[in-house]
Parts: structure tokens; sequence; C-alpha cells
């Protein structure tokens, strides 16, 4: 009798020390519980993430995790997104994109609905391209980014694995594009959420002034840098009294802006949860 105990609680060990623990509830499409992310990271990739399923209705969820715990990234991916159910119910038009900063695993798991659009073979492709280069540096925003950009692209029908005739002087001029454009998303943000939260409209004017300066010695010319430095001064005053005035609304309602980020006010309000939606097992895994 002792011995068939044993031997259950021995076969029966494995499933107990691999059993999924829930992160926690979603505040919003970005949960960042490995705190890899800055809060104006986070805002911009929320954004981004919240714009896009107000467009599509497909919703893509991206989770960090400190560790898998003994579970295998597969599993916990999968259970993962049963438990919060990404996508709406009946569509199943869910993505979640997860990575384990100890384990260095991560995942992208396709719903139902998605898997014609974002194939297993696209989503690996998207993982060893996009996300392990950034990974391998540390740079945990830029992976996550580029990794949401490509999903995105693949459900709105876009070629994601180029093809072999692909010119590579126009993809360098996308990615360059590309590149700058998230910069200066990043800069509102980040400008946005320390003008807001400053007594004084004057350091929107100094920021301002600053910007038109470097305009003026890049492109070499006195009277620009002169009519960047009159104009730009005037912005930026105009900046931190809007931006100003949008937080201290934000304090006596509670509902801080987007871009405010990491006031302790949990982010993003409007988030009620995703729609229920269930996954197959479709997707591809990877590590860095």
């Amino acid at each position: 009798m002792v011995k068939r105990l044993l031997l259950l609680f021995l076969v029966f060990l494995p499933l107990v020390a691999f059993a999924y623990a829930s992160p926690g509830n979603p505040s919003g499409f970005v949960n960042d519980f490995a705190g890899v992310f800055a809060s104006e990271e986070k805002a911009a990739l929320e954004t981004k993430l919240q714009s896009f399923t107000e467009t599509t209705g497909s919703e893509i969820a991206v989770v960090t995790i400190k560790s898998l715990d003994g579970d295998t990234v597969e599993d916990y991916a999968n259970e993962l997104f049963a438990d919060w159910g990404i996508g709406k119910k009946g569509e199943d038009n869910g993505v979640l994109f997860l990575f384990s900063i100890e384990n260095r695993e991560m995942r992208i798991e396709v719903g139902y609905g998605l898997e014609g659009a974002l194939t297993d073979a696209q989503s690996y492709w998207i993982l060893q391209n996009v996300a392990v280069p950034a990974f391998r540096e540390g740079n945990y925003y830029l992976g996550a980014n580029g990794v949401a950009d490509k999903i995105m692209a693949a459900i709105n029908g876009s070629e994601v694995i180029p093809s072999a005739s692909e010119k590579n002087g126009d993809k360098d001029l996308l990615d360059s594009i590309e590149k700058i454009l998230y910069f200066f998303l990043f800069v509102f943000v980040w400008l946005g959420s320390v003008l807001g939260r400053s007594k004084s409209w004057w350091l929107g004017g100094v920021f301002g002034g600053i910007f038109g300066v470097v305009l003026g010695f890049i492109f070499g010319f006195l009277y620009t840098g002169i009519i960047a430095l009159v104009s730009f001064i005037p912005l930026g005053l105009l900046f931190d009294f809007t931006v100003s005035r949008a937080y201290q609304r934000g304090k006596k309602t509670g509902h801080y802006p987007w871009w405010i980020g990491g006031s302790g006010h949990g982010g993003h309000g409007g988030f009620g949860g995703f729609g229920g939606g269930s996954s197959g097992g479709g997707g591809a895994s990877s590590s860095w």
C-alpha cells in the first residue's frame, strides 16, 4: 500500500511542481510583471495596442514575467491565454506575446481565429529576427515593440517574412523612418510626463528653445536657427501649459492622461478586461 502511494506521489509530483500560477489580473494590453519597461515605454506601447483593438477588434497582449517557475513557456502561455480570455469570444482573435526574463524564453500564442493570418512560421520568424537580437542586447522595449508591429502587420494582411526580391534600400529607408517616428513618439510621451508634473510653464519654453537650436545646428543656417528658436519657444510654453492643465485635471478626477504613466493610479482606467477568446496552441517559441 505504501509503495503504491509513493508511486502515485512520484507520478503526480511533476504536475504539481510545474503547475501554472497566474501572475495576476491584466491591467491593460501591456502587463509588465517583470518591471522591464520604463513608464513612458509602457504607455506608448499600451496606446498603440489599444488603438489597434479599437480599429480592428483584435486583441494583442504583451506580458513580461520574471520566471516560469519550472513550467514550460508553451504551457504557461496557453494557460495564461485561457485564463485571461485574450480576444473576442466567438471570434478568438487574440494574440499573446509572453517572455520570461530569468528563463530567457518567449512565445507568441495565437488565437483560433487568427491562425490563418499569423502562421507558426511567421511567429517563429518574428521571434528570431525581431525579438532575439533586441533581447540579447537587453533592450526589451525595442524587441516587444517590434514584435507587436509585426503581429499587427500580419493581422492586417501585410507581408511579414521578407521575400528574396525585396530591395534592401527601400527596407532600410522604411526602417529609418519607422525608428524616427518611434523616437519622436517616445520623446513626446517623456516630455508630457515630465512637463505635466512641473509646477511652472517656463521649462517647456526651455525645451522648445533647445530643440530650435538643435534644428539650426543640423541645417547649418543662421536664419533657420533663429526662426526655429523664435518659433519653438512659444510652442514649448504652449505644450507645457496644455499638459500641465491635463495633469492637474487628472489629479482631481483620478483619471490621468495615457502619457503620464507611473503616476500610481493604476495606468489605463478604461481597460475592462479581454473579450473571452480562446487559443488552440498555435504560434511559436524561442529563447535568447
